[in-house]
């Protein structure tokens, strides 16, 4: 398993337990992530704030990884996955999700979410 990977598995993870410090750990201090409707988000620690309020407005989140791309040296994998979470009174369930991640030495350097 390469650094992208073992990341995505530690990502999905903290979504599911809700872990707002092991986001911190995941992310290289200068790390990008991108996403639909949203603007660049910029930094470990703005991505952890970001997260955080996201998952403090959800509760029983799973994530369901359904196929994984991952380059021949580890640094890069692309991710299909599914997202289910009671929100606001509701259960939403099985929201698609695409996610592409390239790690450096210090994490996430690059993340890009398709919806």
């Amino acid at each position: 398993m390469g650094r992208a990977r073992g990341l995505w598995d530690v990502l999905s993870a903290a979504l599911e337990k809700q872990d707002v410090d092991a986001l911190l750990d995941i992310y290289a201090p200068d790390a990008l992530w991108l996403e639909p409707q949203n603007p660049p988000h910029e930094t470990s620690r703005l991505i952890q704030a970001y997260l955080s309020s996201w998952m403090s407005a959800r509760e029983s989140i799973d994530v369901t990884t359904k196929r994984m791309l991952e380059s021949a040296d580890g640094s890069t994998v692309a991710v299909e996955w599914t997202v289910s979470f009671t929100a606001g009174g509701r259960r939403w369930k099985d929201l698609p999700r695409s996610t592409w991640i390239e790690a450096s030495t210090d994490g996430v350097r690059y993340q890009r979410d398709y919806y």
